[in-house]
């Protein structure tokens, strides 16, 4: 069976559109979830539960797909590696400038106005948004830490096993940073155990390392429709198993369960994180079968063409979208609202968001089609 799966060489080295259209489905959840969330209001029991599923693939996904796409990335060099990560370190902070930015715009007009309660939450906005960490932060962290094993050229089965070694310690470790000025709180970042903290790479660092050995083997698949047919089957019994002892230990009180999947979303154990990653290989399997999976082929429907547009320019998706909330936030006087305009809000944030991202593609692409008109030589 195996040697019908798998090739001795790489064989399956183009674009794997499962995880691309994977992704894009994540940043359409991420916008539902965000509207609540960035607005500080009280969730409503759709958005529990898709937040619900969304624990179990969400950040897990785009961290699992980095290590998973490092290894199919034509700048794969340890040196590039640590470009990225620090790039994406600056990227976090920039994006913090502009949430403080998006959210403190109206405050000059509304301060008179306020409430004491408001005055509270846009102090706490301040704390958090300016010291923010999450996915661009904890990115760039792992992408140091992959350009390290890289650089000591670390065999697949290391991964596998520092994988499950941090899935196990980090429990252990949570809120243990010292009391020490700078490093403390440097130590922090990595760890949690604070507000402005929402993902940290000791937790998720775990989805990169798996990612990256899965991938190797994945370059090695020759048969991509025996290979799912063989792994959906033990991801579903993952999956079912898992939400049958999740519902017996936590009972089907939502709101119980969101606060529930609040904590172990962002701090998973190792039962979690294999959990996930079942979650992640069902989902990438169904879409496999559903789609065309040829790297070359065009999607067919304007919802096919969204969701690889999404995939294609997530980071700026991501680092976007939260501006429509904040801002609209500070206009209400940053007050929360009810959960029916939150649904409405993730659709105002969907269409801002796409006229800010495509505005810039299209205006970048311009700039470059210009600069690269100006260096061709002149016909003597």
């Amino acid at each position: 069976m195996l040697k019908s799966i798998f090739a001795k060489e790489e064989v399956n080295t183009g674009r794997q559109r499962e995880f691309d259209y994977l992704k894009g489905f994540m940043m359409v959840l991420i916008f539902v979830i965000h509207a609540f969330q960035g607005t500080l209001s009280p969730k409503d029991d759709v958005m529990r539960t898709i937040y619900l599923f969304n624990s179990m693939s969400g950040a897990a996904v785009f961290i699992f797909v980095l290590g998973f796409g490092s290894t199919y990335s034509r700048k794969s060099s340890p040196g590039e590696y640590v470009k990225s990560g620090i790039k994406f370190v600056i990227y976090q902070y920039l994006n913090n400038a502009a949430y403080l930015a998006a959210y403190l715009l109206p405050l000059p007009f509304l301060i008179q106005s306020l409430s004491e309660s408001s005055l509270d939450t846009v102090m706490l906005g301040i704390e958090i948004y300016g010291q923010y960490t999450n996915i661009f932060f904890i990115s760039g962290i792992i992408y140091l830490v992959l350009a390290l094993l890289k650089k000591l050229k670390a065999h697949t089965l290391v991964y596998v096993i520092l994988g499950t070694a941090l899935s196990i310690i980090a429990p252990f470790v949570y809120g243990k940073a010292p009391d020490i000025p700078v490093l403390g709180y440097i130590i922090r970042l990595m760890i949690g155990e604070a507000k402005f903290v929402s993902f940290t790479p000791l937790y998720f660092l775990s989805y990169a390392l798996f990612g990256v050995a899965f991938g190797r083997i994945f370059r090695k698949v020759k048969d991509k429709k025996k290979f799912y047919f063989c792994l959906m089957p033990v991801s579903l019994v993952i999956v079912v198993v898992w939400w049958v002892i999740f519902f017996i230990q936590n009972g089907f009180d939502l709101t119980n369960l969101y606060n529930i999947v609040n904590v172990t979303y962002t701090h998973p154990d190792l039962w979690h994180v294999v959990a996930s990653m079942a979650h992640i290989f069902l989902m990438a399997g169904i879409i496999f079968f559903v789609i065309d999976p040829s790297p070359k082929a065009q999607p067919k429907n304007l919802i096919s063409k969204q969701l690889l547009y999404y995939n294609k320019h997530i980071s700026k998706y991501y680092a976007l979208h939260m501006l429509t909330y904040l801002f609209v936030s500070g206009v209400h006087s940053y007050a929360p609202f009810e959960s029916w305009v939150c649904w409405l809000l993730t659709i105002l944030c969907m269409v801002t968001t796409e006229v800010m991202v495509r505005g810039y593609n299209m205006a970048y692409d311009r700039i470059k089609s210009k600069k690269q008109k100006k260096e061709l030589p002149k016909a003597t």
